[in-house]
């Protein structure tokens, strides 16, 4: 009989380092929970400069505008009329189109629009 322990043979993939969950979290976890916060502080950060209205600039001050709520049946052409009866309508359709940023004429019921104020 011998006395002498058994030899363990280690293969090159068991160094013996393994990560419970507390390691497991310090490397995986909190590095992709710190990106998420980064990501979303910049997206706070620029998303309100993008989404904050222009300032004016010293040639040209700024216009009042007043708010609409498109109803059903409602056109530019009738909502321009509205709001601005002594302008021509094209260039009051064209105003609520700048400060709308539309690209058409189509309008939902609800959608509320920026227009010019009583001009």
């Amino acid at each position: 009989m011998s006395t002498a322990a058994p030899v363990q043979n280690r293969t090159a993939g068991s160094a013996g380092f393994h990560l419970n969950r507390r390691g497991r979290f310090l490397f995986v976890g909190f590095p992709v929970i710190l990106l998420a916060v980064l990501a979303a502080a910049a997206a706070v950060f620029f998303g309100a400069h993008g989404v904050a209205p222009a300032a004016a600039s010293a040639e040209e001050p700024a216009a009042a505008v007043e708010t609409v709520t498109v109803n059903y049946g409602d056109t530019l052409w009738a909502i321009a009329g509205r709001t601005a009866p002594d302008s021509p309508r094209h260039e009051a359709i064209l105003r609520i189109g700048e400060l709308n940023d539309l690209d058409g004429g189509e309008l939902q019921p609800g959608q509320v629009l920026f227009v010019p104020a009583g001009a």
